[in-house]
């Protein structure tokens, strides 16, 4: 009789227990995970494993490679939580994690970006990529898959990630204003490519 109350409790106990660690930031859980709270690495993955495999299938250009790397990226995340120190917020030093699981997987020639591999990618999540006809969307795709890796990349984190500029520079490595410049020349590409769509393109 005593069996039910008991698991209700305990139910009412993860409940709250999961509500606390939803309201703490990024870097709370990570800490909190490197000190063996395995739960707190659950809320991380579910707030950021859509973002960080959407970035990879649009940068590799092929969703089934895209797991694969993503998983790798959450593994280095794992391996790496003794090494945080907290100099940067956790999403970029997330994506640094995730850039170098990335291009480790091109150098191992384990991708080639071709238009015809266009066609496995995730359909984006975004709510205004949503109304764009499927016309438009193939040609926003071919015109990414196109640009140079390191232009494609800054505007994936900018446009898709929403990261700031100072950010895609920690993550790429570079200074602020070849980060500006990359975003600055990928749109520049990206509107010559949708030409013919309508609209004004400068």
């Amino acid at each position: 009789m005593t069996t039910t109350p008991l698991l209700f409790m305990f139910a009412i106990f993860f409940s709250v227990a999961n509500r606390q660690l939803q309201s703490l930031t990024d870097e709370e859980l990570y800490r909190m995970y490197g000190k063996g709270n395995a739960a707190a690495f659950r809320v991380l993955m579910d707030r950021y494993s859509g973002m960080v495999f959407g970035y990879l299938a649009r940068f590799l250009g092929n969703s089934e490679l895209a797991r694969d790397v993503s998983q790798e990226a959450f593994i280095r995340v794992i391996k790496s939580a003794d090494s945080f120190r907290g100099d940067s917020s956790f999403r970029t030093f997330l994506f640094v994690l995730v850039r170098h699981a990335a291009l480790d997987a091109v150098k191992g020639q384990r991708v080639t970006v071709a238009d015809d591999e266009l066609e496995n990618l995730a359909t984006p999540d975004r709510s205004d990529l949503k109304l764009l006809s499927n016309q438009l969307s193939s040609a926003m795709e071919k015109g990414l898959a196109k640009l140079p890796p390191e232009q494609r990349e800054a505007f994936l984190l900018r446009e898709i990630d929403g990261m700031t500029f100072p950010e895609i520079a920690e993550i790429q490595q570079v200074n602020k204003e070849t980060a500006r410049s990359r975003v600055y020349y990928a749109l520049k590409s990206l509107r010559q490519s949708l030409k013919g769509f309508g609209g004004n393109h400068e």
